[in-house]
């Protein structure tokens, strides 16, 4: 067995390669001098408006067979000047006539993602299993991204103060829509993120009291990731090596702890999670080489959550035997979710 097991183990390593060699490629923020000051997690999250979220709309709708499908979107604020990055978009798809109490799940998608395929799959598969949906387009990225640029080009750069500024924008714009979902919907809400989506849920479940999260392969180390995971395309382009801290120190070593200090709030280690732990699961692909394995595990046991291994890379992680079945199972599982009033919730929204 130990041959197949090896062939397989390349086979999973291979795509993650091709895959960091393509987000490698992309544009990144290079501009100016980065901000090094240290930032508390705990001022950070305060000044931001997660608390205090945006108003949602419906600003279209379309009727299926079995569904509503609505157009969300709310104002936003982030880094940039091109209409992304001031406009929430979303998409969520309501059944009548569900179960009380079935939940809403908001799905959020990974970096870089051109299509939300394996998004929609999920969505339209929860929705088959009684739950609603809602997809939520982070910055840069599909319908918000930069025009003539690729999905996720400038979401990150080399300056903190910018991907603070981008991941802080998400986060916003997700308890913006969790904020809408409860007001207008169900209070029952489930969410799911994937990789840099998957940091989203985290330091969304972190703010808010979430009823099911499950972060697959979620970024969940930034600095851990950017400096020892990082793609070597881009690697040399930033002038990061084995004794180098490129834009982010002279060396290695203080380029992590400038790292550590100034992205100190998207570190989710670093919080306490309003969510409960029993309602929050991270999926660990343990041959992942693009987030990498170990922050994962060190946030799980850091927050006291579920962690559910397998033998799986970044990639491939979303296609193993049975994980969506799971996946699915624990999104759905609410069993310490708050009685809901019976509503039909199709009929409930109308574009505003």
């Amino acid at each position: 067995m130990a041959q197949p097991s090896r062939r397989r183990d390349r086979a999973h390593l291979g795509i993650d390669s091709a895959v960091l060699w393509r987000l490698g490629a992309l544009r990144y923020e290079t501009a100016g001098s980065p901000a090094r000051d240290p930032v508390s997690p705990r001022d950070f999250w305060e000044a931001s408006r997660v608390h205090r979220p945006a108003a949602v709309a419906s600003v279209a709708r379309w009727e299926h067979r079995r569904s509503r499908e609505l157009r969300l979107e709310a104002p936003s604020d982030g880094p940039g000047d091109h209409p992304g990055a001031r406009k929430l978009i979303a998409t969520a798809h309501l059944r009548p006539r569900l179960r009380d109490g079935a939940p809403m799940v908001l799905i959020l998608h990974g970096y870089a993602v051109p299509m939300p395929f394996w998004d929609a799959l999920q969505a339209r598969t929860l929705r088959a299993r009684g739950a609603h949906s809602v997809r939520l387009d982070l910055p840069f990225h599909l319908r918000r991204r930069v025009r003539g640029h690729s999905s996720g080009d400038g979401f990150f750069g080399t300056d903190p103060a910018r991907i603070l500024g981008t991941v802080r924008q998400s986060v916003e714009d997700a308890a913006a829509l969790v904020a809408w979902v409860r007001a207008e919907i169900t209070p029952a809400v489930a969410v799911m993120g994937v990789s840099l989506g998957g940091l989203v849920a985290c330091l969304l479940a972190a703010q808010v009291r979430l009823d099911s999260v499950v972060a697959v392969a979620p970024l969940c180390d930034p600095p851990a990731t950017f400096l020892d995971n990082m793609p070597r395309n881009l690697a040399r382009r930033l002038g990061l090596t084995a004794t180098s801290g490129g834009a982010w120190g002279e060396d290695r070593i203080a380029a992590r702890a400038m790292l550590d200090a100034a992205l100190a709030p998207l570190v989710p280690r670093n919080l306490v999670p309003l969510t409960p732990p029993e309602n929050i699961t991270f999926i660990r692909p343990e041959l992942d080489i693009i987030v990498g394995p170990q922050p994962i595990a060190d946030l799980a046991q850091a927050w006291g959550a579920d962690l559910w291994d397998y033998p799986y890379g970044h990639i491939t992680i979303m296609n193993a035997p049975g994980v969506g079945d799971r996946i699915r199972e624990r999104l759905l599982d609410l069993r310490g979710a708050a009685p809901v009033e019976r509503r039909d919730a199709a009929a409930a929204i109308s574009p505003r």
